[in-house]
């Protein structure tokens, strides 16, 4: 899931490539109005502004892919870090279980034997009294 940062950086991308736009299309007609020339030299003149203006956009947008793979690529780094601290943290709880069930055993393996040896002394004594 990105990021504000992330998010805001993708919603500049796409505000500077708007602005290059209009700003090519704004220019295109001031360029109609204040300086009336042929009609084939005032179409060469706008295909060139739309030229220029592709051409920025062209760059603007080549940018926002580079900046966007970037961030895949920080973001993917980060996930795969995590999920190893996570498997790493895991492992180690596992182990800690592991060794507390171990102690936990021996303790009732040993309760069982003093259980036992407290039976079978009562049992001896008991047998021993008749």
């Amino acid at each position: 899931m990105a990021t504000d940062d992330e998010q805001e950086e993708v919603s500049s991308l796409k505000n500077v490539g708007v602005a290059l736009l209009v700003g090519g299309a704004v220019g295109a007609l001031v360029a109609l109005l204040f300086a009336p020339k042929s009609g084939r030299e005032t179409r060469e003149e706008l295909r060139e502004a739309y030229e220029r203006s592709r051409s920025r956009v062209k760059g603007a947008q080549d940018e926002a892919v580079d900046r966007i793979g970037r961030l895949i690529d920080e973001i993917q780094q980060k996930s795969d870090e995590l999920i190893a601290g996570g498997k790493a943290l895991a492992e180690e709880r596992r182990k800690d279980l592991q060794a507390a069930l171990a102690i936990a055993k021996r303790a009732l393996d040993e309760e069982r034997a003093l259980l036992r040896r407290i039976r079978e002394r009562r049992e001896a004594g008991e047998s021993n009294s008749d």
